[in-house]
Parts: structure tokens; sequence; C-alpha cells
């Protein structure tokens, strides 16, 4: 179960990662710095947008499949990791509103969608430590999710009071939250590797 897990990991996040930077070079006309991710699934590029929230969700499933493989296992890491593979794989299939439209029942199952998808893997790496914590061979693998926990939850945050204040940053903080995710992903595989 473990290298199912750790191969789930790896192949969703190249395929995720790799589905970004191609998003981000095509001609679409959106801005890294104000667009969030998902206007690219309002764009003629949908497909591209679509391939990097499975890829996403396959990641989460591999994490959660790892973590429940380890000899110390937390279900509620793992359940968080489910809602976060859940979300990512169905979110594509409800694109956001279009800026500036009427907000349509779409929109805001996709609003729910990354709600859900978001606050799920920040929580999962809140909890990571307690489950690892006490485990010598371990334990830095709990304080390095506690920080990319913390630095996720800034995140969530700027993205939070940018999208009530109308922030020109908000698809920069969002990228950064992606690239917090990203990067717990690797580590929970070789979390997973190590036990």
């Amino acid at each position: 179960m473990r290298d199912a897990g750790v191969a789930l990991i790896a192949s969703g996040v190249s395929i995720g990662v790799a589905a970004l930077v191609v998003l981000h070079l095509l001609p679409t006309g959106l801005s890294p710095l104000r667009n969030p991710v998902s206007q690219y699934g309002i764009t003629r590029f949908k497909a591209g947008y679509r391939v990097q929230t499975l890829a996403y969700g396959l990641a989460g499933a591999g994490a959660a499949i790892g973590i429940a493989a380890l000899p110390r296992l937390s279900s509620l890491v793992v359940l968080l990791c489910c809602v976060f593979a859940a979300s990512r794989a169905a979110i594509s299939w409800f694109p956001m509103d279009a800026p500036g439209a009427e907000r349509s029942d779409t929109g805001r199952h996709h609003g729910q969608l990354a709600m859900c998808a978001f606050v799920a893997v920040a929580l999962a790496a809140v909890n990571l430590p307690r489950m690892v914590g006490h485990d010598h061979i371990r334990g830095e693998f709990g304080a390095t999710s506690a920080v990319l926990a913390a630095a996720m939850l800034v995140c969530l945050v700027v993205m939070a009071l940018g999208r009530r204040a109308g922030a020109t940053k908000f698809g920069l903080a969002e990228r950064m939250f992606y690239l917090g995710v990203t990067a717990w992903l690797v580590m929970v595989a070789v979390l997973v590797t190590s036990a």
C-alpha cells in the first residue's frame, strides 16, 4: 500500500505541476499575480485546468493511502486527505463564475469545493505532526509539516482578505498556497517511503 500511495503522489504531483506550468506559458491572457488558477477553467484551455485538478486529486488520494499504511496512522489526516482528493477531482466540473458575472449555483459549488480542498489539506498538514511527533526517526517530518501548514494558513488568510478587499495579488497568494500544498505532498511521499 505504501508503494501505491507514493506512486500516486509522485504521478499526481508531476502531472499537476506540469499542467500548471503549461497553463502559465499558454497565451491565456491571465495574470499569475491577479487571476485565480480556477480562471483557467473558464478559458479555451480548460482541459489543462481539468488535468491539473484531477492530478492533484490523484496525489491527495495517494497521500491518504500512504498515510493509512503508516504504523501510527491518523484517521483524521487520512480523512482530510480524502476530502482534499475528492474536492480537487470534482472542482473542474463546477467552473467558477466569470469575473463580474452574476453568481450562479455552479460558481457557488466551485467556491465550496475550493474551500473544502484548501482547508482540508491545510488541516491535514496541521495534524500530521501529532502523528509523527513522538517518533525520533520521523520527527523532522512533523516539524516540516508544521512549517508548511503555517505557510498554507497564512496564504489562506491573505486570499480571504484579498477576495474581500478586491486585492490585485490574489493570484500570487493562491499560487504560493499551491506551492505549499505541492511541497507537503512531496514531503508525505518521502515520509511514507522512509517509514
